[in-house]
Formats: C-alpha cells, structure tokens, sequence
C-alpha cells in the first residue's frame, strides 16, 4: 500500500454550501495524497504521509499486511489497516489518529467484517474488507488491499478538516489511474454557483480554517492573484491557469488578507478573507 508510485485523489464533499449554490450544488475539494522520504523511530522505518498543501503529522509503515501509524508525538504506535481481518472478525476505530494538521480523534466502534472477497481492482488481484459501518457516504467502510479505504487514505475518516464526507476518487499506480465511487478524473473541485458572471469570483470558506477554494467563472479574464496583508505588503503573487484556487490556512499567520484578481495589469475583482 505504501508504495512511493501511488497517489490517492479524494474528494472532500463539504455540506455546508455557499450563498448562490443551486440546491443540490456540489462543494469538492479533491487532495492528492503520496507517500515518502522514510524516518527511522525505535528502530522502525517509516514513511511521512504528503497532501496537496504538504506534510501532515503522520508517520506509517506496513507490514505482515498491516499498516502501522505513529501519533503527532510519535509515542504510541496504533493500527490503521489490518488486511488480515475475515468475516466475523472486529475493529475499532476508536483509538485511531488521523493523519491531520492538528491532532485527531476517533469515530468509534468496534465494528463487524461483514464481507470479505477477492477482486480484481487496480491491475491485479486484491483482498476486500466490508464492515458494517458507514460513514456518511450511504455506503459501508470498505478496505481494499494495497490501496486502503473506498473513503480515502484514512479509514472511515479525513486528512483535512470537512463538514460532509469524503470519498477516494483515483488511485494512480507510477501514472496510471484507476477510477473509484463513479469519478471519472482525479481532480474534482469545483463549487457549483447560479448567477455566476463572467468576471466573477467566490471564496467559501471564508474565514479560511484550512482549505477554502477561490471559483472563478469559467469563462473569467483573470491572469494573476495578488495577496496583500493588513498593512498593504505583498505577501503572494500566484499566476492563474485554471477556474479555481485554493487558499491554503497553513500559508498564511491568523489575520486579514485582502486579494487582487489581475487581467492585463489591471484589477478587474478584489475581495478579502480571514485566516482563521
């Protein structure tokens, strides 16, 4: 599973919509997550866990078919997967951690294997672990041997903050992706508006807690962002190429930004946002 080849895109469905979503919008921000750069702890060789914005706390290593996290403080070492688990067979989730920015916590359980299979899912072969137990998504916890949960890299849980659920969208094998829960890319985001106008801009969350998403028109003029602090200093300047962009909490002190949308050295779209 820990291979460094392997990529896990999840989505991040937040429920918490934005003022001029339809009623049924999506809110998604999809993280890319690797594997890398090993670390020796008690003699143990793990691996530090990457999202999109960076290292997470999360130390893991694999083996005998069990993969293995060390806390934020690296003193206690839990289970995270156990693919040897057969049908009857329990687990808990609650004395998980996460692979957050700041400490996490556990969902609860123990939890029952209900199901346990082999399919043929990602180019070969692969055990597959249901529980019974879901998590928001309307489907049960599912385990797949050497990719990890249908939810994403975490079991049954997130390495970002989220207010709905998550979901694995692409796993990518030394560039080759397979597709999971009917995504058909591995790069999801997007924030579905009505009344968006052609040099409009929206970004929710706002304050920003830890990743908020800057939606731009499709069809938006835009060629840079400018990001300014209170006193007016230029803190960022960040070329536009595509309808979004995310603002990342861990860039930023707490406080008040003010942001600049350039099209040919003029400011066609201005707003602010908090860290908070």
């Amino acid at each position: 599973m820990l291979e460094e080849n392997h990529t896990w895109s999840v989505d991040f469905k937040y429920g918490i919509l934005p003022p001029g979503c339809e009623p049924n919008c999506d809110y998604i921000i999809t993280e890319q997550i690797t594997v890398a750069d090993e670390v020796v702890v008690d003699g143990k060789t793990y691996k530090k866990v990457f999202t999109s914005n960076g290292a997470t706390s999360c130390l893991v290593r694999e083996e005998n078919g069990i993969v293995y996290q060390l806390d934020a403080s690296h003193a206690v070492e839990i289970i995270k997967y156990d693919f040897t688990l057969e049908v009857g067979d329990v687990f808990s989730f609650d004395d998980l951690f996460y692979c957050p920015l700041e400490d996490g916590s556990g969902f609860g359980g123990p939890f029952e294997v209900i199901d346990v299979s082999t399919q043929f899912i990602a180019g070969e072969d692969r055990k597959v672990i249901e529980f019974d137990f879901n998590f928001g998504a309307g489907i049960n916890e599912v385990w797949i041997e050497g990719i990890g949960s249908i939810t994403g890299f975490d079991p049954i849980g997130t390495i970002i903050d989220i207010t709905d659920y998550s979901l694995l969208a692409c796993f990518d094998i030394a560039g080759t992706n397979y597709f999971f829960n009917n995504a058909t890319s591995c790069d999801n985001t997007t924030l579905g508006l009505n009344n968006f106008g052609k040099n409009e801009a929206v970004l929710y969350p706002n304050p920003v807690t830890h990743t908020s998403i800057l939606q731009l028109a499709k069809e938006a003029q835009f060629d840079a962002l400018k990001v300014y602090d209170a006193n007016g200093k230029l803190i960022k300047e960040e070329k536009i190429t595509s309808d979004y962009l995310l603002i990342e909490a861990m860039e930023y002190p707490t406080g008040l930004y003010f942001y600049q949308l350039i099209y040919k050295k003029g400011v066609i779209k201005a707003g602010k946002f908090i860290i908070d």
